[in-house]
């Protein structure tokens, strides 16, 4: 399964490097930038340049606003393909969870189930966590 990391500006290509940092090389991970002036069309040639070279065709694209321009192109390949799976929130906790995944196991379908409670539980707040440690607890 192909992973493509999508988001404007060059966020996608800093979450890679940033994910190859602390996992290693992910042959099927990619990434593409949303730069000022390109379009809708352009963020859909960048996605079919990486879809139609991969062997894999499975495909999970992680973007970075719900509804946000690399959202939409995903979604409009997505409409087209019952192989493309769009998940907005890029985060690092949500790139490493997917890069766990077992994907043997699983299908493009149940990709976002099996995602766990990263999906919902990776932004914290340490004032409200603080507030429920005890007084013995704290450092």
């Amino acid at each position: 399964m192909n992973i493509i990391l999508a988001g404007h500006g060059k966020i996608a290509h800093e979450m890679k490097n940033s994910i190859e940092m602390i996992a290693g090389q992910y042959p099927n991970l990619h990434s593409i930038t949303f730069e000022p002036g390109n379009s809708i069309d352009d963020l859909k040639d960048k996605y079919l340049k990486i879809i139609n070279q991969s062997e894999s065709k499975q495909f999970v694209i992680i973007t970075d606003i719900f509804s946000g321009s690399p959202y939409n192109a995903a979604a409009m390949l997505a409409m087209q393909s019952d192989s493309i799976e769009v998940i907005s929130g890029l985060s690092l906790p949500l790139c490493l969870e997917l890069l766990n995944l077992d994907f043997s196991l699983i299908n493009i379908e149940t990709v976002y189930e099996q995602l766990g409670e990263v999906k919902l539980d990776f932004i914290r707040s340490f004032k409200s966590l603080s507030k429920s440690i005890s007084p013995e607890e704290e450092l």
